[in-house]
Formats: C-alpha cells, sequence, structure tokens
C-alpha cells in the first residue's frame, strides 16, 4: 500500500459543499474549533508567491494588467495577483489525525474577509 493510499483527503470547495456543510463550517469558525487556521498562514503565502514569481520568472502570463503597478518584478506581480484573489492555487494541510484538507486560495481569502482573520500581504 503507498502512501497516497494510506492518507485520506478531504477537499474543501464551497460551490461543491452542501448548505448544511457550509452552516457547519461557519458554527465551528464562531465556536473556534475548526481544526485548521480560516486564513493564509506566512507560510502559505511566502510559498504561493514564490511559485507564482517562478513561474511569471520563466514566462508565464500575469492574471493581472502590469501596466497599473508600474513594474515587471515578478514577486511583486504575484503579490499582487495574491492580494486580488486570481490565483487558482490549492493549499493541502494535513490534519493531527492524518486527515489531508485541500482548500482553493480564492475560497480561503474569502474565509479571512467573512470572519476577520484577512492579513496584509
Amino acid at each position: 500500500m503507498s502512501v497516497r493510499e494510506k492518507t485520506k483527503t478531504m477537499s474543501f470547495s464551497l460551490e461543491k459543499v452542501h448548505p448544511q456543510t457550509i452552516q457547519e463550517l461557519i458554527e465551528s469558525l464562531e465556536k473556534g474549533r475548526l481544526p485548521y487556521p480560516p486564513r493564509l498562514t506566512k507560510y502559505e503565502i511566502a510559498r504561493i508567491v514564490a511559485a507564482r514569481a517562478k513561474q511569471l520568472a520563466m514566462g508565464a502570463k500575469p492574471m493581472i494588467d502590469t501596466s497599473n503597478i508600474g513594474t515587471y518584478d515578478p514577486i511583486i506581480i504575484a503579490l499582487e495577483e495574491l492580494k486580488q484573489g486570481k490565483l487558482p492555487f490549492v493549499v493541502v494541510r494535513t490534519l493531527p489525525s492524518g486527515k489531508r484538507v485541500e482548500i482553493r486560495v480564492p475560497e480561503l481569502q474569502r474565509l479571512e474577509r467573512e470572519f476577520n482573520f484577512a492579513t496584509e500581504y
């Protein structure tokens, strides 16, 4: 049995979650019983920006209008893409129980804003 088969993955997408599950998620947030922070950690932000900056440096097209920024620095462009919620990345977190939770970055940013956990990027 491979390592991938041993770990259970729980995919989290608000578009596919039933209303009861969303309500349970909100109740867990309000009671402080969520097993993971409803925000991007500084380590996740660093990893996301680094991965996107590398893509940009290798020739990927920016997802935002770079003429408004005034620079072609891939790190600054990646940070701005993250701020605007344009990055389709997925954060994978392993819980103490061994389950893996996959959360799309824009959905996690929406939870940050909704529950006032937002951090400055």
